[in-house]
């Protein structure tokens, strides 16, 4: 067995250099054949912990195999084929943890399957003058179609194709239906169609659908159509505002609201709106609802008030980019990749949330349904405040979340220095009070400090712990509370002229003398929210006043009293 170098395996370092692997094989990194170098792949069971390049006229052939690329998360591995490196599968099973994964096809690379068994949803790229051809399998995945590459796909199941409208391209089309085509061409010969230079065929393949990928600058018309994706692509320092893109919209005549471009849909359904950012280009999104977004090269996208469904995948920042995303729902994973940096602030996220490569992803006051996880040298920052409960002046106030800064395995130059926790008013909202509390620990979901109310009056506050790095740069989460006056428990003496009882569920007042005259009753929850508000009459010291809320439910409640005057909260146990 040839040894690996740094876990690398190098098939053509010498001339006329051939591996072949039968039997069980494994190997912990990636596999590089190049030059003439030639992998052969026979009645083996191979598995290999890294992706596999193959390049400069390097051919790899898998037969009667089964090939393991083990992946913790999505897109960790793939295989990536150019310069003339030629790729043959026969026969044979892949096997990506059943997870999504790459195939990337460049600068006259070539890919040739027959009968392959893909466990794992596969998106590939055909670039240059790529050409892939794909005959049976169970799973055949996206493709992008795009320069002069040329695509060949028979007897296919679950087959994804996206049309790339370059900026020269003009587009007046219609699709066939979804589902079974026995036979489809699309090129720069067919009706309709000009300014596109790659090539596909299709014949007797099932789950069929239509997508395209339009550049700024193109003109594209699409009629009597349903499309599965619209990926709208943003280059050559494009700026855009993005807004109105809704998923799952049919339109009778829709001018797209890009005007950057003309995209014309007429009798069309669009099941997912998605934006790719390309380039040095800056998006600024606003009220969509969309299926996935990415930036990559240099490029900039700013959010806010989005829903990104994941129905065409997920939120992500890729290369050197930025991503900058406020009080917006992702409902799928949410990842920084490579070299990016991405901030998700004050929304929230049901899926994954990582940051992999070199990658710093920034999470603050936002819902996940676990910690983000760093792999690789990615780096994530994560604050949290969760909502503390007792919220009462002349009281010390719990206050539990979480303040932290972790690397992957690989480490990375950003590290947790600290934490200050602090307050404000709502009517001053930048006056901020330290509460006195810093510390050096990092805290994942637990304990942060006690804020003190002692002499603060009820009303609203901001609550803000400061996370802090070893580089001294701060990210800050923010929770705004209702701070509740002082409780008067029933068996305390003060206040001996109130009377509080209960009929039927109902609570009933006895007034006070210190409350005449028009009053305002308010119940809340433990946490501060107000259930019911009603305005009473007080005109005797010892009048029966009734509350008209049902408190049924058993719980804790406080109901408060005041008028100009005066004001009293009391606690109301209901069991």
């Amino acid at each position: 067995m040839r040894t690996a170098v740094n876990d690398t395996v190098y098939v053509g370092d010498v001339p006329d250099d051939t591996l072949v692997i039968t039997g069980t094989y494994f190997n912990n990194g990636p596999v590089l054949v190049f030059n003439d170098g030639v992998l052969i792949m026979e009645s083996a069971s191979a598995t290999i912990l890294g992706d596999i390049y193959v390049f400069q006229d390097g051919k790899l052939s898998v037969n009667n195999s089964t090939l393991n690329m083990p992946q913790q998360y999505f897109y960790q591995r793939g295989i990536i084929v150019a310069n003339q490196g030629e790729v043959f599968i026969n026969n044979s099973t892949l096997d990506f943890s059943g997870l999504s994964h790459s195939l990337t096809v460049v600068h006259d690379g070539s890919v040739v399957m027959n009968n392959v068994n893909n466990i794992g949803f596969t998106t590939a790229g055909g670039y240059n003058h790529a050409q892939i051809a794909i005959d049976s399998t169970n799973l055949a995945g996206e493709f992008i179609m795009q320069d002069t590459a040329s695509f060949q796909f028979s007897n296919c199941n679950t087959l994804l194709l996206w049309h790339q409208f370059p900026a020269s391209a003009v587009i007046n089309y219609s699709f066939p239906a979804n589902g079974t085509v026995a036979n489809y061409q699309f090129n720069n010969l067919v009706p309709g169609v000009s300014g596109i230079n790659y090539n596909v065929t299709v014949s007797n393949c099932t789950d069929v659908m239509w997508s395209l990928m339009p550049v700024n600058g193109s003109d594209v018309t699409i009629s009597n159509s349903t499309l599965r994706v619209i990926g709208a692509w943003f280059t050559n320092g494009d700026s855009a505002a993005v807004s109105g893109l809704v998923n799952n919209s049919n339109y009778a005549s829709f001018t797209a609201p890009l005007n950057d471009r003309v995209l014309q849909l007429n009798n069309c359904s669009v099941q997912t709106w998605s934006l790719y950012v390309f380039d040095s280009s800056y998006i600024d999104v606003t009220g969509c609802i969309i299926g996935e977004l990415g930036t990559l090269n240099r490029s900039r996208a700013d959010a806010q008030n989005i829903l990104c469904d994941g129905s065409g995948g997920y939120y992500w920042s890729s290369d050197t980019t930025l991503g900058i995303v406020f009080n917006s729902t992702i409902l799928g994973s949410l990842r920084s990749e490579r070299n990016s940096i991405l901030l998700f602030a004050y929304g929230s996220v049901s899926g994954s949330t990582s940051a992999v490569g070199n990658s710093l992803l920034v999470v603050t006051q936002t819902t996940v349904p676990q910690d983000p996880i760093p792999y690789n040298g990615g780096t994530v920052w994560f604050s949290y405040l969760n909502q503390p409960s007792g919220l009462f002046v002349d009281t010390i106030v719990t206050l539990n979340g979480s303040a932290w800064i972790d690397s992957g395995p690989d480490g990375a130059p950003y590290d947790f220095d600290s934490y200050i926790l602090s307050y404000s008013a709502v009517s001053n909202p930048n006056s901020w009070i330290p509460m006195g509390i810093s510390s050096a620990n990092e805290v994942h979901n637990g304990f942060l400090g006690d804020w003190n109310t002692n002499g603060l009056v009820p009303g609203g506050y901001n609550l803000r712990v400061q996370t802090i790095s070893n580089f001294g740069d701060t990210i800050e989460a923010i929770r705004q509370v209702t701070l509740l006056p002082s409780i008067v428990g029933l068996n305390e003496d003060i206040f001996q002229d109130w009377i509080l009882s209960q009929v039927n569920g109902q609570p009933y007042f006895i007034s006070g003398s210190d409350f005449k005259g028009d009053c305002l009753m308010e119940i809340y929850d433990v946490n501060g929210s107000v259930l019911a508000s009603e305005k009473v009459l007080v005109n005797d010291s010892r009048q029966q006043l009734r509350f008209d809320y049902n408190l049924n439910t058993s719980g804790v409640y406080l109901i408060n009293i005041k008028n100009g005057k005066h004001s009293k909260t009391f606690k109301w146990v209901k069991e």
